[in-house]
């Protein structure tokens, strides 16, 4: 008689789907905490935690690790209801991934102006403020072209004030503003973006990103609620790892068959099409600390300007 297929685990087809790749207990959980809890900010009982990373081969040992982890690096806030533990995202967590966020779920870069912001910090700063500061702007995109010096080409001035009064350095970064000059070729400013950016690198890892999910296109809207929600989590989760390496630079500063397009077309149409299912998944399998799951159809939707 053959053996009924569990309903908490993906099938074998698609759980190959993660085949060769490292996933750790601590990116996993930034984001599920990023594609699940943050535009429904509850609290998430830990067992649904350990549920949801089972398919991911993270068991519940590396799962209680990482929460403990990302709570003592102000991710996460965890409460205690009875015998029970529940994480949700701390202050400094949630505007972390809401500045991932903005670069996530967008579009493609906006028409570019020619204009870039450059962020001075001084030699003096502390090494743990200077340290955090520069995680932080590589996050948001932002490129080392110098010692001290890191630039963007778009930059979210609303979300690099955050950044800079998080990490307390008011008094040691000067913010500024630059013009490319139409008098001079943009030949060289194009070598440095693609040094500064690495930017050969990011083409190899989107074009793999593209090798391993475009197979699944056609058929996303028609998954099972597990793999839906499988491939949703594993779609969110190297896309979010090969975007935030990539800065989305202007058209004007990218090679012609640039991968990235494609793959932000392709993760745009899957995860829309993933969503309904993967949805049903999660409200059958999450517990939180009061009620239910939180409906967030109509913000997720918003995710790559879904209508």
């Amino acid at each position: 008689m053959a053996t009924a297929p569990d309903p908490q685990q993906p099938s074998p087809r698609i759980a190959r789907l993660a085949r060769g790749l490292k996933l750790g207990a601590n990116s996993l959980l930034v984001t599920l905490f990023g594609d699940v809890v943050a535009p429904r900010p509850q609290a998430v009982w830990l067992g649904s935690l350990i549920r949801l990373a089972a398919p991911f081969g993270i068991n519940d040992r590396l799962v209680r690790t990482a929460t403990f982890r990302l709570t003592a690096d102000d991710w996460l806030a965890a409460t205690r209801i009875g015998r029970r533990s529940y994480y949700g995202l701390s202050e400094a967590g949630l505007q972390r991934v809401v500045h991932a966020g903005k670069r996530i779920y967008a579009g493609e870069a906006q028409e570019w102006d020619g204009r870039w912001t450059l962020v001075m910090v001084r030699g003096d700063v502390r090494a743990t403020v200077r340290q955090k500061l520069k995680r932080e702007l590589l996050w948001e995109g932002f490129g080392a072209i110098a010692p001290g010096v890191m630039a963007h080409p778009s930059a979210d001035l609303g979300s690099l004030r955050e950044i800079i009064q998080s990490a307390r350095a008011q008094d040691y970064v000067a913010v500024m503003e630059a013009s490319s000059l139409a008098a001079f070729s943009i030949r060289p400013l194009q070598a440095l973006m693609h040094q500064t950016f690495k930017l050969g690198d990011v083409a190899h890892a989107w074009q793999a990103l593209l090798r391993r999910f475009s197979p699944l296109a056609e058929e996303a809207a028609d998954l099972p609620p597990v793999d839906a929600f499988f491939v949703r989590t594993l779609l969110v989760h190297e896309y979010r790892r090969v975007l935030l390496r990539d800065p989305n630079l202007p058209e004007a500063l990218l090679p012609q068959d640039w991968p990235g397009r494609t793959a932000r077309g392709m993760c745009s149409g899957m995860y829309g099409a993933l969503l309904e299912a993967s949805e049903e998944y999660l409200h059958g399998v999450v517990e939180v600390a009061e009620g239910g799951l939180a409906d967030a159809s109509n913000e997720l939707r918003k995710r790559f300007k879904h209508a």
